[in-house]
């Protein structure tokens, strides 16, 4: 599929327990997996780009 002009397409490596933990918070929070993955890491870089 596809991405935007300005998306990158990446992989990335979770151990099994991590992905599980991810996919039941994205699903309680009615998100995608990969939804919650880009939420949680813009957040950091925010919080880290505010703290520096």
């Amino acid at each position: 599929m596809p991405v935007g002009p300005d998306k990158v397409r990446t992989n990335i490596t979770f151990d099994k327990q991590l992905k599980d933990d991810l996919t039941e918070i994205a699903k309680e929070e009615g998100r995608s997996m990969n939804n919650l993955v880009i939420k949680v890491l813009a957040d950091f870089v925010k919080e880290r780009k505010e703290t520096t």
